[in-house]
């Protein structure tokens, strides 16, 4: 396989995996061409260089995001009383697997996942807090 017919299918499996395939047109259109066959090499080795920036500036801002989510989910699991230390990762591990909380460990879960737990996490803290609430009011009008 020659070189330019490599570094073409290199292109497309960039633009397929970053989700942009249908901008390729956008993509080509600075270079006067339709068709990635009409580009040169260099040409191609620009595109590609670009295209693979993209994606490394998307993952990174992606695994910043999940450091953030999971984050907040420790913060939640350690207000109530699941999460005690930073190696303690058995009683995190066996509550976050319970169908009805995440049916998942927290490093399986992506950004939507984790923020329908938060969501979960702190109805479920809103909750306890409300009932503890009522049974200390009614353990005072006895």
């Amino acid at each position: 396989m020659s070189r330019i017919k490599n570094k073409i299918r290199i292109f497309h499996a960039i633009l397929a995996r970053t989700g942009l395939m249908d901008y390729k047109k956008d993509m080509l259109a600075p270079y006067g061409v339709e068709s990635t066959k009409e580009l040169n090499e260099r040409e191609l080795d620009e595109l590609i260089s670009n295209l693979q920036r993209y994606e490394d500036e998307r993952k990174q801002e992606l695994d910043a995001q999940l450091r953030k989510l999971r984050s907040q989910v420790l913060t939640i699991l350690q207000r109530m009383g699941i999460y005690k230390t930073n190696e303690d990762w058995r009683h995190v591990n066996k509550y976050l697997q319970q169908p009805r909380i995440a049916g998942k460990l927290l490093y399986e879960m992506n950004p939507d996942e984790l923020q329908h737990l938060i969501k979960k996490l702190r109805s479920i803290e809103r909750k306890k807090a409300e009932k503890a609430e009522r049974e200390k009011q009614l353990a005072q009008s006895n």
